[in-house]
């Protein structure tokens, strides 16, 4: 697993504060990083209250472990591995949402006809959440979040090879579902 410096000295302050019991410290800590926590639980989980759910039950816990944390990745990083734990065992609980298979092959429609009626950003949309959870994940955090390899690894409790073929295999599954609408670049290209 990757390991990152933490934060900033004004985080580090900050910690230390919180770590004495200060929840305005804990709080000021939480307030960048939560938008970000509940866009990512929102992709994840598909419905607003489950997501600001995961993300009261992931800062929750993070205020309950504060000492556990190690400080070898920043602390929004800490709160975005604990979220996306959360967010992907509350999916492993749901019986109505199971990943589609590898092998189901793209619409038989033409990728014009799948798009029409609807614009290209909600087929992505749909795309990226019919991804497997660990994918879909992946890419969120890559893509929307701007997290380097390294981070997702943390994040993911993985390795930085372990990203990049989660991400090769991600946007191959949305170059099938979305053959011929968008270009996703060349989905081997690292980063």
């Amino acid at each position: 697993m990757a390991q990152h410096g933490g934060g900033s000295t004004a985080e580090a302050r900050l910690l230390e504060q919180a770590r004495a019991g200060d929840r305005h410290a804990f709080a000021t800590l939480v307030h960048d990083a939560a938008p970000a926590l509940e866009r990512l639980a929102t992709r994840m989980l598909g419905h607003r209250h489950d997501a600001e759910d995961a993300t009261q039950e992931a800062v929750l816990y993070a205020w309950r472990r504060l000492e556990s944390f190690r400080g070898d990745a920043r602390f929004s990083t800490w709160l975005h591995r604990i979220l996306v734990s959360r967010s992907l065992d509350a999916l492993r609980r749901r019986r109505d949402v199971e990943p589609i298979p590898a092998d189901v092959p793209a619409s038989v429609a033409a990728p014009e006809s799948v798009v029409e009626g609807r614009d290209l950003e909600a087929a992505v949309r749909d795309a990226i959440d019919a991804l497997p959870p660990v994918q879909r994940v992946t890419l969120l955090l890559r893509v929307d979040h701007g997290l380097p390899y390294g981070e997702i690894a943390y994040v993911l409790g993985t390795t930085r090879n372990a990203v990049r073929v989660n991400l090769i295999a991600a946007r191959k599954r949305l170059a099938l579902r979305l053959r011929g609408t968008v270009d996703l670049g060349d989905p081997e290209a690292a980063s």
